[in-house]
């Protein structure tokens, strides 16, 4: 009688076990995997223009989101913080505007992500981050500005960025790349007294008085687009960034490299918003939605 009750139990612990690996290997199979977004405490203005696109991305691509709001970070604190994000469960990790708060060296900062041992995406407006994967949004800046620059012929430019901005210097940096690879004729922060140029203003702007002295104004990349100085007649185009986008291919592309896809990063999308295009409909869903 005891030998049958100790099969018994054997036979019981047996099953036992089989269904406890078997809930293991469900709860692994459905685990989502997830990302950390790492921001500046300061940063949350900023990053409500892709938090909507980041959060639908998440959902899209099955993965959960661990915000991050993070004071300045020394070299030590910067190493800490990505080597802490595998113990805490995160499988990929996306910087935003690490500028703001990584206030160590150029060279530890790209040493300390090719040690990382998870995928790593930096939305950055600034040359000395541009390490490892990355973007700044401009992919597209030369296929919207080329043929606006050829349609100007011997025209000269003139480039307006406010230079405490980082992003706008960005901004101005590819726009600059792009005249030269035209054989533009340009100038940058000068008096601006000759109204045969086209003035392109790179970000935001407070002074609109230089825009009456230009033959043409094009601002580019604004983070809040004014469209009445389209309709007023002050500003010719608008380039506008897809955040929203910009956001949501953060995340897709996270996640193909957490599954060990070796794929480019598709760029955000930069529209060009006229007069004429501001009110059609398909524009306005694009810009209001």
């Amino acid at each position: 009688m005891k030998l049958k009750n100790k099969v018994l139990w054997v036979f019981a612990g047996g099953i036992l076990l089989v269904l406890l690996l078997f809930l293991e290997q469900q709860f692994f199979q459905t685990r989502k995997k997830q990302i950390a977004v790492i921001l500046s405490e300061d940063a949350v203005s900023d990053f409500c223009a892709f938090q909507e696109g980041i959060y639908d991305g998440a959902e899209d691509c099955a993965v959960s989101l661990r915000i991050i709001h993070t004071p300045e970070l020394s070299e030590n604190a910067w190493a800490e913080l990505l080597s802490a994000q595998k113990k805490q469960g995160c499988d990929g990790v996306l910087l935003f505007c690490p500028e703001q708060y990584y206030t160590g060296s150029e060279k530890f900062y790209a040493e300390i992500l090719e040690q990382c041992k998870l995928p790593v995406f930096s939305v950055t407006y600034a040359p000395a981050f541009f390490h490892g994967a990355y973007s700044d949004g401009m992919e597209q800046i030369s296929e919207i500005l080329s043929p606006q620059i050829q349609e100007a012929a011997q025209g000269a430019f003139e480039i307006s960025a406010d230079t405490t901005q980082a992003k706008s210097v960005r901004i101005a940096e590819s726009v600059e790349q792009c005249l030269k690879q035209n054989d533009a004729v340009y100038d940058r922060d000068t008096s601006f007294e000759n109204g045969s140029k086209t003035l392109l203003v790179c970000g935001e702007t407070d002074d609109t008085k230089a825009f009456s002295r230009a033959a043409a104004v094009i601002q580019i990349c604004p983070e809040q687009p004014d469209y009445t100085l389209l309709t007023s007649g002050a500003v010719d185009m608008i380039v506008t960034e897809n955040d929203y986008g910009f956001g949501y291919q953060a995340i897709a592309y996270l996640t193909k490299r957490m599954q060990g896809k070796n794929v480019p990063f598709s760029p955000p999308e930069l529209r060009e918003v006229t007069k004429e295009n501001l009110f059609d409909a398909q524009q306005d869903a694009l810009l209001f939605e």
